[in-house]
């Protein structure tokens, strides 16, 4: 895989997405980008997480960047086989993939912590993501998608082939 071009879009998306989630955490509620990192680690922790220090921020922030790489290496791996993702242009196939990242984060990951947590976690009640927020959504469009498929096509674009050995 192009090494380079997956680390800048895995950063890229990390550091952005974490930010503008911050940022409208702040606007909306008045949150704290501290109580932005503790609500992400509240996927695995509960909502013990939400009350916890300093090292469930981290936690929450590690949490997200693991999201990241793993939504960059499947692009990655999809780009390497789909040309369609290699070609079409980037205000396309990013948001797009920005829109699936969120789906499956929101429709599939989140519900499935949730029930997970029901056998670590005592009373505690498996739960189905409410409706959908939009800005949540058009920041996975914008700072979600656009840095991965970015970041991904970086080399291809540069005339080298996006493969997935070296």
């Amino acid at each position: 895989m192009n090494r380079k071009g997956i680390l800048i879009a895995w950063l890229t998306c990390g550091v952005l997405d974490i930010t503008a989630a911050s940022i409208q955490a702040r606007i909306q509620s008045g949150f704290t980008p501290d109580r932005v990192l503790k609500g992400v680690a509240s996927a695995l922790w509960g909502p013990v997480a939400l009350k916890g220090g300093a090292v469930m921020a981290v936690i929450g922030l590690v949490m997200h960047f693991a999201v990241a790489l793993t939504a960059t290496l499947v692009f990655a791996v999809l780009a390497s086989r789909i040309t369609v993702l290699r070609t079409a242009p980037l205000w396309v196939i990013g948001p797009l993939y920005g829109a699936v990242v969120f789906c499956a984060m929101n429709y599939g990951t989140l519900p499935a912590l949730s029930w997970l947590r029901t056998y670590y976690i005592p009373n505690a009640v498996p739960r189905w993501p409410g409706p959908m927020k939009w800005p949540q959504f058009l920041i996975h469009l914008v700072c979600v998608g656009l840095p991965i498929v970015w970041g991904v096509r970086r080399n291809h674009e540069a005339g080298q082939e996006l493969r997935l050995a070296e």
